[in-house]
């Protein structure tokens, strides 16, 4: 998510532990101003410093009334599935159910480690459901969600598969996942009008997933949210099932 040089990768952090999983590299670093820090493949995702990213990610369901079953798809550092239970419990929104589903058990046990500032006992809460398993399978099997939130990669997970076709494809299968009127909401990109890594336009990305939304969504709500470690505005999307 986040440019690991600017914001990882500096005097002011620390490593804690390091690991390699099945499926990635992972770091927890310690960082002076933004505290505990989850990185994987050298790139920050989260910060606890970062609880705006997680309201962001969870706000936009507030407009469902009542949340029902909500899926969070990824969020493995659990600071959604945080966000979202204290909402319902602050608000008494009728959560159902939250089945948190990420593909790596590893980012979970080192984000319950170091990062209890973000998830707190989220992975314990008897409403919340944790699924160490595979996203796109979970979504397939579903029909019925009332929520969807989207914490994962807007980039293609095949070869040969352009982002635009990748996200064409995963919107219809969330948009069938979810009851008419359910919501989706999901992170973008940062604010910048280019990538300073990538060098990729910022208008190019949003123009591919709203591309991919328009045909199953409508209401839609975007934010820019500043987030602390990401030393930068950060954008979300979401839209209601037509």
């Amino acid at each position: 998510m986040a440019e690991f040089e600017k914001a990882v990768n500096d005097a002011e952090s620390r490593i804690i532990t390091r690991t390699t999983s099945p499926w990635q590299d992972i770091e927890i670093r310690y960082h002076e101003k933004f505290g505990h820090q989850l990185i994987i493949d050298k790139d920050l995702q989260i910060s606890e410093s970062d609880r705006s990213y997680n309201v962001a990610m969870v706000s936009p369901l507030v407009m469902l009334g009542t949340f029902g079953r909500v899926a969070i798809l990824g969020g493995g550092d659990g600071g959604v599935l945080h966000e979202l239970l204290e909402i319902d419990r602050q608000q008494s929104r009728a959560l159902e159910k939250a089945v948190m589903i990420d593909i790596d058990e590893e980012v979970m046990r080192l984000s319950r480690k170091y990062l209890p500032g973000l998830c707190g006992d989220a992975f314990a809460h008897p409403k919340a459901e944790v699924i160490a398993g595979d996203v796109f399978e979970y979504i397939d099997s579903q029909d019925q969600l009332d929520g969807v939130i989207y914490d994962l990669t807007i980039d293609p997970v095949r070869e040969g598969q352009t982002r635009a076709e990748f996200l064409s494809d995963l919107m219809k299968k969330v948009a069938d996942s979810l009851k008419p009127g359910g919501m989706l909401n999901m992170q973008c990109c940062g604010t910048r009008a280019f990538d300073e890594e990538t060098g990729i336009a910022r208008d190019d990305i949003m123009s591919d997933i709203e591309n991919a939304l328009k045909p199953h969504f409508t209401d839609f709500v975007e934010q820019r949210v500043f987030i602390p470690s990401f030393r930068e505005a950060w954008t979300f999307l979401a839209g209601r099932k037509v």
